[in-house]
């Protein structure tokens, strides 16, 4: 009696070893599973504010009524010459409708950088997205395409028409390529 009442007071050590041992097998399937959650909720993350600048952008156009321009940005004042998205946008009322930011011309608001291995890259025609008064957004139509470097999720896209418009959907498999190609590349 006096074994059993002194055995049933602890754990050995070979049970604890087994209880460790399974834990580090379920943690080992599970942080893979739980890094690919984080990633595809960063992209669809970066894809819902890029949709809510847009979007505000519009509005702001027809509500003020004034030329508003979305465009890329590094520095947070002025608009990128780039196809890439991922370190910022710049949104602000074009006072002049020259499609850059002047000193005086007020930001409407800014996009901060993304998350890294998440890219986003504009189709090559148009490197801005320019709504006038009424809405529209006149010229070719435009395609942001939005992807991450581990492939985590697949490539979406958010296209805005002349209309000013603009619908996400999946990726064409060119724009998925070019996304894929850029987010493969070292970024300053």
């Amino acid at each position: 009696m006096y074994l059993a009442a002194r055995r049933a007071r602890g754990i050995t050590l070979i049970e604890l070893l087994m209880t460790l041992a399974v834990t580090a097998i379920l943690a080992s399937i599970a942080v893979p599973a739980f890094g690919t959650l984080v990633h595809r909720g960063q992209t669809h993350s970066s894809r819902n504010e890029l949709t809510a600048a847009l979007n505000g952008a519009r509005l702001a156009a027809v509500s003020r009524p004034a030329n508003v321009v979305v465009c890329p940005t590094r520095d947070e004042q002025y608009c990128g010459r780039t196809t890439e998205w991922q370190h910022g946008w710049l949104v602000f009322v074009d006072a002049d409708a020259d499609g850059e930011r002047d000193t005086s011309e007020e930001i409407v608001s800014l996009g901060q950088p993304q998350p890294a291995g998440v890219t986003i890259l504009s189709s090559a025609g148009r490197l801005r997205v320019k709504y006038h008064s009424d809405g529209t957004s006149p010229g070719s139509n435009l395609t942001l395409t939005v992807c991450d470097r581990g492939g985590f999720d697949r490539p979406t896209s958010i296209v805005i028409n002349n209309a000013g418009r603009l619908r996400t959907g999946p990726a064409t498999p060119a724009a998925a390529t070019a996304c894929e190609r850029a987010a493969d590349q070292p970024h300053a």
